[in-house]
């Protein structure tokens, strides 16, 4: 079985972080589902045990190359960061295929990650290549050309959302994202916030998963929550000022600031609501 060196890498917090849908987990470690790729990894102390994917491949998908200690000096000068960074040491921001990635972040318009991750199978059943892995059967995300009509999506449940994907897909079949991937940041975002039902959330989050792009900040529910209460003093602000802030203050790892902040957010969130939880007797 080949295997990676992983050190100062965390497995779980980085594929349990929401930026990535296609994983499942069980007591032999992670099925990932990457482009047409499946793959099984398990972690062991700072090796990397893999089945079914070259190292070279899931080495660059996770990011291993990364100077994790570097990114983690460099956010400890912010004392408020110290918590997060303790509760997810090892997290890294994944190399993503950039039309599965846009294609995800666009069905988490107004979503939650359970759905998010169902509906991207749903479409991936529907119309992607079957690939195997020993009993395990999942299936490639289909590429621009190959999803349904928007009323086919929309028998999959993806709601208004499939006329953004239809639009998408259009847009990426005659090179959008291709082009993008040549483009500093602003103007890559700039091309990407043409497409319809792209907005300043979902435009950050391919650019900081899918093309690298670490100063991007995307605010959601969760980062706005945050940030308004570690930063701001509760005072409500628009997100183009959070963006801002958050671009001055940690510049070029903006992005993985974001994605401790995020993850330790939702952390604590669910914590908090297990032990609000009424004790069955």
């Amino acid at each position: 079985m080949p295997s990676l060196s992983a050190a100062r890498f965390g497995l779980a917090h980085t594929l349990e972080s929401g930026q990535f849908f296609r994983w499942t987990s069980d007591a032999d470690g992670y099925l990932v589902q990457h482009g047409p790729r499946l793959f099984r990894v398990r972690q062991a102390g700072d090796r990397l045990d893999l089945e079914g994917a070259e190292p070279r491949a899931v080495r660059s998908f996770l990011a291993l190359d990364h100077d994790a200690p570097a990114i983690e000096r460099a956010l400890r000068r912010d004392r408020r960061l110290h918590p997060a960074l303790d509760a997810f040491p090892g997290l890294r921001i994944l190399r993503q295929d950039p039309w599965e990635c846009t294609a995800a972040f666009i069905l988490s318009i107004c979503s939650n990650i359970p759905r998010i991750t169902g509906n991207v199978a749903d479409i991936a059943r529907a119309w992607g290549a079957p690939v195997a892995l020993g009993a395990f059967v999942s299936h490639a995300f289909p590429k621009p050309g190959r999803l349904g009509d928007e009323r086919e999506l929309r028998r999959l449940r993806v709601g208004f959302r499939a006329r953004y994907l239809v639009a998408a897909e259009r847009l990426a079949e005659r090179g959008l994202l291709d082009r993008v991937a040549r483009l500093p940041y602003e103007r890559a975002k700039e091309s990407l916030l043409d497409v319809p039902g792209i907005a300043e959330k979902v435009a950050d989050c391919i650019l900081l998963f899918a093309y690298g792009h670490l100063n991007a900040f995307p605010v959601d529910t969760w980062i706005r929550k945050v940030m308004v209460g570690m930063f701001f003093g509760g005072r409500r602000v628009p997100d183009r000022a959070i963006r801002a802030f958050a671009q001055e203050r940690w510049g070029r790892l903006a992005g993985y600031a974001q994605q401790y902040l995020y993850t330790w957010s939702r952390s604590r969130r669910r914590t908090a609501a297990r032990l609000a939880a009424p004790v069955r007797r």
